[in-house]
């Protein structure tokens, strides 16, 4: 799944995201509720973990915007200090799917995770962006134009669903390490680049079959659909 973590203090952030991690989940932290809302458009969540007690925002502030937005159907998890049956049951009452206590422990919350997708979340559809045939389900490119099967790694897989959802924009290097990788320090740009030029073989992304993967200079890249405008595109 990927998770938004909504959590001010940088450990404890840190360790949930090693956590989940380790599970096959991809996590994004934030450590303000405005930030976290001004992504939430652009790079819609499977699930959110969400702290109580933040600077500005409150977790649930955030969480009632969350509710009385288009993304209301986004699962909640609370974790916070917070221990009162009243706190339970306001947190509960205004929206969220599951309550967890701090000091967090890493099966417990594995497992609320578990459980909260099973109640929560159905399956994903499968879409088409002609020629392409994405199943999120089963994370497969299908494409009747390429005569063999495409075989892709999940991170090859997250790569290519994030380009077709922002079709015609410029996205950085530094955008996709923290969108796909999470930005873990041992990973650098270069691995961008690798996945890119592998994705763009294995997808035939050249134009050739209506859709192109190409650089912009200085900025990143930029997925164009039917041999439109690029730009300042590199040559």
């Amino acid at each position: 799944m990927k998770i938004f973590i909504l959590e001010d203090d940088f450990d404890q952030a840190q360790l949930i995201q090693l956590w989940l991690g380790e599970a096959g989940h991809v996590c994004q932290v934030f450590d303000s509720g405005r930030d976290f809302i001004r992504e939430i458009p652009y790079d819609v969540p499977d699930l959110v973990i969400l702290d109580w007690n933040l600077p500005g925002l409150s977790g649930m502030e955030v969480m009632r915007w969350l509710k009385s937005s288009e993304y209301k159907s986004i699962p909640i998890l609370f974790a916070t200090t917070r221990a009162t049956e009243e706190d339970l049951v306001q947190a509960l009452q205004d929206g969220a799917d599951d309550y967890l206590m701090k000091p967090l422990r890493a099966e417990e919350l594995k497992a609320r995770l578990i459980a909260i997708s099973r109640r929560t979340i159905v399956d994903k559809p499968i879409i088409n962006t002609a020629p392409y045939e994405f199943d999120d389900n089963n994370h497969t490119i299908h494409c009747e134009k390429i005569d063999h099967e495409i075989k892709l790694t999940i991170k090859e897989y997250q790569l290519a669903r994030y380009f077709f959802n922002y079709p015609n924009r410029v996205i950085s290097r530094d955008m996709l390490l923290e969108s796909i990788w999470t930005k873990n320090s041992s990973i650098s740009t270069r691995t961008v680049d690798t996945h890119i030029s592998r994705l763009r073989k294995k997808l035939n992304l050249d134009g050739s079959l209506g859709w192109q993967l190409v650089s912009i200079y200085h900025k990143g890249y930029k997925l164009v659909n039917n041999g439109q405008e690029k730009g300042d595109e590199k040559t």
